[in-house]
């Protein structure tokens, strides 16, 4: 049953992401992260894969703190880019399970750097990057539905990335 409600929370954080990634503000595609952090979160805890849990909760955190700052106007300062960093390596390294468990901490230290950019080019990219590495992550901890999410994620990325360049050509 708990399988079942995983994959449940896998096809919520799909749509979630897919979406997301489409926004053209970057206030948007962050606070679409959150609320698919938070889905994905409860998915790993039901999967028993504890630090892709516990690195989600550290990403609804940062993508909150980073909303909070762009309403604001604000970029978050280095520090705070660097304090979100420390805090995925060790919240990721004190819930280590397996050697797999070096992925989620890697892709929240590209992502984090990436949601911390103002450019929404970068965003995209570090999205894209980042969903190949939880594909590879979902497969492992038999996320299912979330590995088909991150794919999507992926190909979601690359379309808005297209999507981009093709519109700032057709200005010229």
């Amino acid at each position: 049953m708990l399988f079942i409600l995983a994959q449940i929370c896998g096809i919520i954080v799909l749509i979630l992401t897919v979406i997301s990634v489409q926004f053209k503000t970057k206030e948007k595609i962050v606070m679409g992260m959150v609320f698919a952090n938070i889905v994905v979160t409860i998915q790993y805890f039901l999967l028993n894969a504890v630090t892709g849990a516990v690195v989600s909760i550290i990403n609804v955190i940062r993508c909150i703190v980073f909303y909070y700052y762009k309403k604001k106007d604000k970029k978050p300062s280095l520090m705070i880019l660097l304090i979100f960093e420390i805090i995925a390596i060790i919240s990721g390294i004190m819930s280590w399970q397996n050697i797999w468990s070096v992925i989620p901490i890697i892709v929240t230290v590209i992502y984090t750097y990436g949601l911390w950019q103002d450019d929404v080019k970068v965003i995209r990219i570090t999205t894209a990057v980042v969903g190949l590495g939880w594909a590879i992550y979902n497969v492992i901890v038999m996320a299912y539905v979330g590995a088909i999410q991150s794919i999507s994620q992926f190909v979601s990325a690359m379309i808005a990335l297209v999507k981009n360049k093709q519109e700032k050509t057709k200005e010229k």
